[in-house]
């Protein structure tokens, strides 16, 4: 996760909706959960200041606790390339967590929104649409960058989709 950090200030987070329905793999079986002790969170940031305070880009933010998903929502993370072909995230909820997470989401359309990995913020995004399913954290700077933060978080080496 060292050099995560330094490429993931760049990204952007794809909260417009939920992506289309889960990949052949995880179809099959092979998802690749976050491994134990990884920290993934999506977190609303608290316009007031409200929460805990963490460092992005130069800017103190709040997150407000409990966050809205956590590493236990999570069924699959793997690499893919986003529609405009840059190397990206896909993140697949857990059914159990789909509509909490939805509703969570739909609460803060217009408002920020932050992905966070072991406590650094990755990216923060304004939310224009609620999602569930999943989302997608694009704009990473390589695939090999987007393939070493997946094994950071699952622990496995994800092939592509």
């Amino acid at each position: 996760m060292r050099r995560a950090g330094s490429f993931l200030l760049v990204a952007v987070l794809g909260l417009a909706g939920c992506m289309p329905g889960a990949t052949a793999d995880a179809e099959a079986g092979r998802d690749h959960a976050p491994r134990p002790g990884v920290d993934v969170r999506l977190s609303a940031v608290d316009a007031a200041g409200n929460g805990t305070p963490v460092q992005w880009q130069g800017e103190t933010l709040a997150l407000r606790e409990p966050p809205i998903a956590g590493s236990a929502d999570i069924a699959d993370v793997r690499y893919v390339l986003d529609q405009s072909q840059q190397p990206g995230l896909q993140i697949r909820y857990r059914k159990e967590a789909q509509q909490r997470i939805h509703d969570g989401t739909a609460a803060l359309v217009g408002k920020r929104l932050a992905i966070s990995v072991d406590g650094r913020v990755l990216t923060v995004a304004t939310v224009s649409g609620p999602f569930g399913e999943s989302m997608m954290l694009s704009g990473l700077p390589s695939v090999a960058e987007a393939q070493e933060l997946a094994w950071h978080i699952t622990g496995q080496r994800v092939p592509a989709p």
